[in-house]
């Protein structure tokens, strides 16, 4: 790297051996020149080796994504989710094309043998790369922390959130769903092959009854469910069938029927409208919430990363480190609205549960973890949310938003447990 010389030369002449000899009171003004001009190259320095860091990060990760492909043909689809500058963003992306191009790969606008999506997010400290490798019959996710984030940092909150958390009742089988109802005094519970009806007497939660599901298919490791309640009926999903019964059948008809369903899950904290036109694809959890006057969603994929998405059809935020399920809950504090998230460890350890806020499209910590001693397989709304936008159910049914239903896999017992959490804010 070249010197700056004009830098050093530009507060004056330069000086002979025998002016520097003259009085301290004629040599201050150029001693002071010099310091300014090693501070400028320093900062020359220091900005350019910024640059180099995050030029050379983005080069690893086109390693890391070369040691998938080898040697063939791509097309690139760049976004930039963080605060990087146009001109910051395009020589990132150039770098990241041409060390494929060194490696044999042919960059192609159309018809290539892989799609790569290559994405530019941030968290408050650090830039994060993640680059979708789509082929025709699989997609796989590779990420690289690419450097520190400069400029302003994110605003402290001034606020916080307690969470509390309230047992409700446990049982060997898996525990793949719980629904309360308004009142709070009733509560339905989905498993593998049954659906049961818990009711609060006193302080203890008391198992009122179980019906069978007449499921078609064995129960499965890790399996997914969700009820959806109604005025008269009650819908359960699973996997891959859905299950119905109605109070509104004759008497001859009634119980439940199963039959088979192959699209995506529905959630009880957002609509279908709000989710309609959103490029999220198969989503493992998701939650709706408001920021500045904003609905916005966030999902989490099975690549391990969680999207947040606004108005258009594309994620604008990508959030990484959290784990598979989420829930959002209203404080009225910040934003309104938080996030519950899980740890990002396996099914094999502890999990935590903490709220996060997010601001200018970046999620901070808002509150302590609350630990539990197993997995969290679900964490969710405790009923149904109703309307097109976040703050619809507010006003209907505040203390409910202010709550979330969670279970763990209790590792010392092997139980699932089934909590009722809440929030408090204190400014």
């Amino acid at each position: 790297m070249a010197w700056p010389t004009d830098m050093l030369s530009s507060c004056g002449k330069p000086v002979s051996a025998k002016q520097n000899l003259s009085s301290p009171h004629r040599r201050g003004p150029a001693i002071l020149c010099q310091l300014l001009g090693f501070f400028l190259v320093f900062l020359f320095v220091l900005r350019n080796a910024s640059g180099d860091s995050l030029e050379d990060s983005v080069r690893a990760l086109a390693r890391k994504v070369w040691s998938s492909i080898h040697e063939t043909s791509v097309s690139c689809d760049f976004r930039n989710l963080s605060s990087l500058r146009r001109a910051e963003f395009a020589r990132l992306t150039g770098a990241f094309e041409e060390e494929l191009q060194q490696r044999g790969v042919k960059i192609l606008a159309t018809d290539a043998a892989v799609k790569l999506v290559v994405n530019v997010s941030q968290d408050p400290a650090e830039y994060i790369g993640v680059v979708q490798i789509q082929r025709k019959d699989n997609t796989e996710t590779v990420m690289e922390t690419i450097g520190p984030v400069n400029g302003t940092a994110a605003r402290e909150p001034a606020f916080s959130i307690s969470l509390h958390r309230e047992f409700l009742f446990s049982q060997d089988g898996p525990i793949l769903d719980v629904a309360l109802s308004s009142d709070g005094k009733h509560a339905e519970q989905l498993g593998t092959q049954e659906f049961s009806l818990y009711e609060l007497q006193g302080d203890e939660w008391v198992l009122r009854g179980t019906e069978h599901l007449p499921v078609s298919r064995p129960s499965q490791r890790g399996e997914r469910g969700i009820i959806v309640q109604g005025n008269d009926s009650q819908t359960v999903y699973l996997a891959d069938e859905l299950c119905r019964t109605s109070s509104s059948d004759s008497s001859s008809a009634k119980g439940w029927s199963c039959e088979k369903y192959t699209d995506q899950m529905p959630t009880r904290a957002i609509s279908a409208e709000a989710l309609a036109g959103k490029k999220i694809g198969v989503w493992i959890s998701a939650a709706q919430l408001e920021t500045d006057g904003k609905a916005q969603i966030v999902a989490t994929g099975e690549d391990g990363l969680a999207r947040l998405y606004e108005d258009g059809p594309d994620p604008v935020a990508v959030f990484s480190n959290w784990g598979s399920e989420i829930a959002s809950v209203y404080s009225g504090c910040g934003s309104g609205w938080q996030l519950l998230v899980t740890g990002g460890e396996d099914w094999t350890k502890p999990d935590e549960i903490q709220a996060v806020d997010i601001q200018d499209r970046r999620a901070q910590s808002v509150s302590d973890p609350i630990e539990f001693l197993g997995p969290i397989v679900v964490l969710r709304t405790p009923g149904m949310r109703t309307g097109g936008n976040a703050t619809a159910s507010v006003t209907t049914n505040g203390a409910a938003d202010a709550q979330a239903v969670a279970v763990d896999r209790n590792l010392q017992t092997g139980r699932y447990e089934a909590y009722l959490l809440s929030i408090a804010c204190s400014r």
